[in-house]
């Protein structure tokens, strides 16, 4: 079984807890990384708060099977909204349809894996228009090909 070291500063000292992936190190409150300014809100689910940036090659983001990722729009029940649609909704709200807006995120921060959804779910919708731009561009095509026989 691979063992994990955890090193954690507390009090000034260092302390050198072994575990394995099976009976992880628990901190009850939580752990929290730099300045006492960064605070894990009370009663949240939240286990580690971090002041200043993090560093990583890689993150993974669970997702503990739901089933909120954007394949939806692919769904023949999608209603795809019109691009006049979507313009007069950027034009009131400056924000994309289902995306938060400033004020949201400023207010209650991003949920990595549900951004990524919405993204995504953007990318899809993109692409569902450029499909339908470029059959018009065909069937015009076309239209001038016969024009330009007569």
């Amino acid at each position: 079984m691979k063992k994990v070291i955890l090193l954690s500063l507390i009090l000034g000292f260092f302390f050198i807890q072994k575990s394995n992936a099976q009976n992880p190190v628990g901190f009850p409150d939580g752990i929290t990384v730099g300045t006492p300014t960064v605070t894990i809100p009370a009663g949240s689910s939240y286990k580690m708060a971090v002041a200043g940036g993090i560093i990583t090659e890689k993150i993974r983001v669970a997702t503990n099977g739901t089933t909120f990722w954007a394949d939806f729009v692919f769904d023949k029940s999608y209603k795809l909204r019109s691009l006049n649609e979507v313009a007069k909704y950027i034009k009131l709200n400056k924000h994309l349809p289902d995306v938060p807006s400033t004020a949201e995120v400023t207010q209650q921060g991003i949920d990595l894996a549900n951004t990524q959804a919405i993204l995504l779910q953007k990318i899809e919708e993109l692409t569902l228009y450029v499909i339908e731009q470029n059959k018009k561009i065909e069937r015009l095509n076309k239209k001038v090909r016969q024009l330009s026989k007569n």
